[in-house]
């Protein structure tokens, strides 16, 4: 079968279901990778084949509308309309992706869409060309919140491609989270173990053995490239570096430069595969983003997570939630309260016991290529 993978141009979402697009391929079928100009490269970094939907547009400008404060305040008085600035921003890619994006799939002719949730250009793709349509979450699903906005948000778009009504939530969602991190309501999903991947393979990392606690500070991408002033990587690090700890700062070649003075109980590495600096850490400090947070728990960690968005501070909230770590939001942060909450977590068991529950379930999960099958009957085929 043909299966069109629909992303937009954000790379993060991109890594969570690229297992399944090589698990499809591994088993004979043919994938494509839709998504903005600009995520070609990331795509084809991955092995894949990358298909150029709409205009690069750039969404950092509107991101760090979304940033939360660092100090206190009220909150700020929801969109007149009550319709979330996010759920406006997504459709406004779809809308200027769906034109290319038919285009493409009435030509070469898939058997099925899968698309990470804020990607609706997929839904809409699905719907032009009359075949099933697959949501694949890479992380808690925060969009099916905000379900009753979808159908109005879309209706424009889908009367320029010619189709009725469009529920992106509608089908089979794959959730490659730990259901630890699952909130009441959400949407019947079926569950795939989540395989971290960071992008082309890099060096083996190697760490020995330490006499004291190993803590991993990482600060994923997003933060810095909205404004290297809300990349606390650095600091961060310097809080925990006052515990008695051992700390890993895992960043990437252009963060090198923002992480100011160190102190010599903290290594850098530079561009790492995640997973293989957490298989020998006992705690992992992040910034609360999905990749960042399932990375974690794969590998059976406690975390602290500082949310600065919306989305990660929700994040984080879950893992609290869960027993698996402690959540600050931005206006908590200093280096006395995150050096405490990393303190906590060390301290108390059961947060390193509720980390290895979720990391026990995922490795007793299916494989993505267990889901092959399941995906060639819903195409049909």
């Amino acid at each position: 079968m043909r299966v069109l993978f629909v992303m937009w141009g954000w790379r993060t979402h991109l890594h969570p279901v690229a297992p399944l697009a090589w698990a499809l391929r591994g088993a004979g079928h043919e994938v494509r990778v839709l998504g903005q100009p600009a995520l070609g490269p990331a795509i084809t970094e991955l092995g894949l084949t990358a298909v150029a939907a709409g205009p690069d547009l750039d969404v950092l400008p509107e991101f760090r509308k979304f940033v939360l404060p660092a100090e206190a305040r009220p909150a700020p008085e929801p969109p007149a309309d009550g319709v979330p600035r996010a759920l406006k921003l997504f459709a406004r890619l779809a809308g200027e992706m769906a034109g290319d994006a038919v285009r493409f799939a009435q030509a070469w002719r898939p058997d099925l869409v899968v698309a990470e949730p804020t990607a609706f250009a997929g839904p809409l793709v699905a719907a032009a060309l009359g075949i099933p349509s697959v949501r694949h979450l890479y992380g808690p699903d925060l969009v099916a919140r905000a379900a009753r906005f979808l159908p109005g948000l879309l209706e424009p778009i889908g009367g320029r491609l010619g189709v009725g009504p469009v529920d992106p939530l509608a089908g089979t969602t794959i959730d490659p989270t730990p259901s630890c991190l699952h909130a009441p309501g959400d949407l019947p999903r079926r569950l795939v173990r989540y395989l971290p991947c960071s992008g082309p393979e890099r060096a083996e990392v190697v760490l020995g053995p330490v006499s004291r606690p190993r803590v991993c500070v990482t600060w994923g991408h997003t933060m810095e490239l909205l404004d290297p002033q809300y990349f606390l990587a650095g600091e961060t690090a310097r809080a925990v570096a006052e515990l008695d700890v051992n700390v890993v700062l895992a960043i990437s070649a252009r963060q090198r430069a923002l992480l100011g003075e160190l102190p010599p109980n903290v290594s850098v590495f530079v561009d790492p595969p995640l997973d293989q600096v957490l298989a020998h850490c006992d705690v992992l400090v992040s910034q609360g983003g999905a990749g960042s947070v399932l990375t974690g728990l794969a590998a059976g960690l406690p975390q602290v997570a500082v949310g600065q968005l919306p989305d990660h501070l929700a994040i984080a909230r879950r893992l609290e939630a869960a027993g698996a770590g402690r959540a600050l939001a931005a206006a908590e942060f200093s280096a006395a309260a995150v050096a405490g909450a990393v303190f906590d977590v060390l301290q108390r068991s059961g947060f390193a016991t509720a980390a290895r529950r979720a990391r026990l379930e995922n490795e007793d999960r299916p494989a993505p290529a267990d889901l092959v099958a399941e995906l060639r009957s819903l195409a049909g085929r």
